[in-house]
């Protein structure tokens, strides 16, 4: 079984989304060490990881996709 160029890229391509988002994800669930000041507004746990939760769903959508598109 050979692959293609474009499976190549694709597949490189979709580890590098996985390590990034684990990252984003990890920078997420990270306790803060130093709390903002009062002065400086910020956002809660629940908002962050919904934030970086939905970004991922709509990755996978799209690498979904292109893999779809490439068979």
């Amino acid at each position: 079984m050979t692959l293609s160029l474009a499976e190549i890229v694709f597949w490189i391509a979709a580890a590098l989304c996985v390590v990034a988002e684990v990252a984003i994800l990890r920078a997420a669930l990270r306790p803060a060490v130093d709390p903002p000041p009062a002065s400086i507004p910020h956002s809660s746990r629940g908002s962050d990881l919904l934030w970086s939760i939905i970004p991922a769903v709509g990755l996978g959508f799209v690498l979904a996709a292109t893999w779809r598109a490439l068979h």
